[in-house]
């Protein structure tokens, strides 16, 4: 059930569904080759999540948000994330997630991976989450995989080679301080980093508002 829960997840997400879009059981059991009762449980899942919206008597729609919701995620987001990123950098036993975070920087500035918009993708959330997973505090650790949930859907729009080159530059830096276990610069640069994703995607979202 999970592979079909990630299936569906990305479909919303790469826009095979589209905002506003009614998906009824019978039809996501069918196209899912997956018993009512299963994507039932999926459904539920996804409407946790902020993916879909349960409306009485008609069953499952991809949820619609307006610029001013995506606005107050992103808020909640750049809070806790740039919150979590200062306690993971106060870690005495941190050596081993830094050297993943090495690792993991290195594979974004790879040429291969920057051009493949959806494995840079991969390696991004890879990055973050090392950080935020390992902050030591579930509550702030949960907080921001809820609210990281609300935005993954929107990273059907894509970034071009310059972003993807500045996120990596942010990333270094970020770095840097993590490794200098300078909290309170971290913290900035984390937040200005994920201030700068939310400016990106606000232009592209004022222009194309069916991806909302």
């Amino acid at each position: 059930m999970q592979k079909i829960y990630i299936k569906l997840r990305n479909d919303i997400t790469f826009g095979k569904f589209k905002p506003g879009e009614h998906l009824s059981e019978n039809f996501l059991s069918q196209e899912y080759k997956i018993s009512r009762a299963s994507i039932r449980e999926v459904i539920g899942r996804l409407a946790t999540q902020g993916y879909l919206t349960i409306e009485p008597n008609r069953g499952a729609a991809v949820t619609k948000l307006s610029l001013e919701d995506i606005d107050i995620i992103y808020n909640v987001l750049i809070r806790c994330e740039s919150y979590g990123t200062a306690l993971f950098s106060q870690r005495q036993n941190s050596q081993t997630h830094i050297k993943k975070l090495e690792f993991l920087h290195k594979k974004m500035q790879s040429k291969e991976i920057k051009s493949d918009y959806k494995a840079w993708l991969h390696y991004n959330d890879q990055f973050h989450e090392r950080i935020y997973k390992n902050c030591g505090s579930d509550i702030v650790s949960s907080l921001i995989d809820n609210t990281r949930f609300r935005i993954y859907r929107f990273r059907i729009v894509e970034t071009s080679p310059d972003i993807i080159n500045l996120y990596n530059r942010q990333h270094k830096k970020i770095l840097e301080t993590i490794y200098d276990k300078n909290e309170k610069r971290a913290e900035e640069l984390m937040a200005n980093h994920l201030n700068t994703a939310r400016k990106h995607r606000f232009e592209v979202f004022k222009k194309f508002k069916e991806l909302l």
